[in-house]
């Protein structure tokens, strides 16, 4: 009797495992064809993607560069500074730094991000895109600076 429910369970076994093998159907060459056009639908799809993306990326570099150019060209009319950074702040020390420059000996900071100076006067900080007139005269190259991150200016 447990020899017979063994040779059952083993037939059911196999005919279970075979029909399993068999319904995944490898070897097909339907489906292999079907992944080599998959393959090369992506493959399409894909370098049209980059082609698109390149042509927007030189679209708003148009854009940005008729922006910056009818800005200059507005502040030009207006008689005003056109809102760059100073000279000095162009030198290897100082250029490409994201950090707040601080001039200890003058007690004064340069922010990057609003391109502009803030500084004590009467006992309250003050902002000022323009260099302070005790700033003037002053060799900004060869001052000892710090660079501070994370100010609350």
């Amino acid at each position: 009797m447990k020899k017979l429910i063994i040779y059952v369970v083993a037939i059911l076994f196999g005919a279970v495992a075979t029909t399993e093998v068999n319904a995944q159907g490898r070897g097909n060459d339907r489906r292999v064809k079907s992944k080599k056009e998959y393959v090369k639908y992506h493959e399409k799809r894909q370098k049209a993607a980059y082609k698109r993306d390149k042509e927007i990326a030189k679209s708003y570099q148009a854009y940005y560069k008729t922006r910056e150019k009818a800005y200059r060209d507005y502040v030009k009319r207006q008689h005003k500074r056109y809102r760059d950074h100073d000279k000095w702040y162009y030198d290897k020390r100082f250029h490409r730094r994201t950090e707040y420059v601080y001039f200890p000996a003058y007690r004064t900071y340069y922010d990057p991000y609003r391109r502009g100076y803030v500084y004590r006067h009467r006992n309250a900080w003050v902002f000022a895109p323009t260099m302070p007139s005790f700033l003037v005269g002053v060799n900004l190259g060869n001052v000892n600076v710090q660079f501070m991150a994370n100010l609350p200016i």
